[in-house]
């Protein structure tokens, strides 16, 4: 769980917790949904109120001086 965010890594520990702001909705079925974190950029599903991490973001990758809603970029 390094690689999400600390808003995401409160979802895994907070159970029964609703989605934070940078979750995007992607699809949605009866008591299940798919998010894509925009600060992390990784990929969650909440079923019946419960999360969990199907694809891990790259967040803490790269410089921390990016906020997280920010990624860094980085110059090749």
């Amino acid at each position: 769980m390094d690689n999400i965010c600390p808003d995401c890594q409160s979802l895994m520990t907070n159970k029964h917790q609703k989605s934070h702001d940078f979750l995007s909705l992607i699809s949605t079925l009866p008591n299940s949904q798919l998010y894509k974190c925009v600060a992390c950029h990784a990929y969650l599903h909440c079923y019946d109120l419960k999360w969990e991490v199907l694809i891990e973001g790259y967040y803490g990758k790269f410089s921390d001086n990016a906020s997280s809603a920010q990624p860094a970029l980085v110059a090749v």
